[in-house]
């Protein structure tokens, strides 16, 4: 199996409706949250985590635009910032991640567009990283392959089905046995902390009470 970092990225964002049909298997399933992973037809380890909240579709899309706060919910995360506005919906995300000692951080930069779908609602933001935008910090090493998808489904009942799902390489040499433990355990672990924080952090009022005109609410919603 390729090396891979499965839960650094948050961030943010990934198309990953191509994965092969492999069975998803549940690993983690706590706190109102499932993780699960799946060993992908090219090599990879994905992930998927789910939990349902109660949250407007604006209140989430107003949390993954506000990247000063990332590294408060998002695993592992220390730092993002913006590099380029596209469009209201479409950006480029410098990221830098934590590793264990004695292992350098690692950083990329994340093309992240994000969509709604006129009939159901469901909010998708998906991203990859692209390989055109050097680094713009220092003594990192860059992440190979980051690959990660999120959708923000409203429910009937007022709840939102969020799933986070990726996969990814994290770069560097994967030969320490204390790096293979770490991604091991990251496949679930980071996903799993990452839901947890958005669970937290959700419902502060400079979420809830923000609007975007590219968004519409359900009509469960009030």
């Amino acid at each position: 199996m390729r090396p891979l970092l499965c839960g650094l990225i948050l961030l943010h964002f990934l198309s990953i409706t191509g994965y092969a049909e492999n069975p998803w298997i549940l690993k983690k399933n706590d706190e109102e949250i499932k993780v699960y992973y799946q060993d992908r037809e090219d090599g990879y380890r994905a992930f998927r985590g789910l939990t349902l909240i109660r949250s407007s579709l604006n209140g989430l899309v107003a949390l993954f635009r506000d990247l000063n706060a990332m590294p408060e919910w998002v695993d592992r995360t220390v730092s993002a910032e913006r590099l380029e506005k596209v469009s209201d919906t479409e950006f480029y995300i410098y990221i830098v991640n934590q590793m264990p000692w004695p292992f350098k951080n690692r950083d990329v930069v994340i093309h992240s567009r994000l969509e709604q779908d006129p009939e159901n609602l469901t909010v998708t933001i998906r991203g990859a990283d692209d390989k055109n935008h050097p680094s713009p910090k220092g003594d990192y090493v860059r992440m190979r392959k980051v690959e990660s998808y999120w959708s923000f489904k409203p429910l009937e009942d007022g709840h939102v089905e969020v799933t986070f799902q990726g996969y990814g390489d994290a770069g560097g040499s994967m030969s320490s046995d204390v790096m293979r433990w770490f991604i091991d355990r990251a496949l679930w672990e980071s996903p799993f902390n990452t839901l947890k924080g958005l669970r937290a952090v959700i419902h502060q009022d400079k979420y809830e009470h923000q609007t975007f005109a590219f968004i519409q609410e359900g009509a469960s919603f009030p």
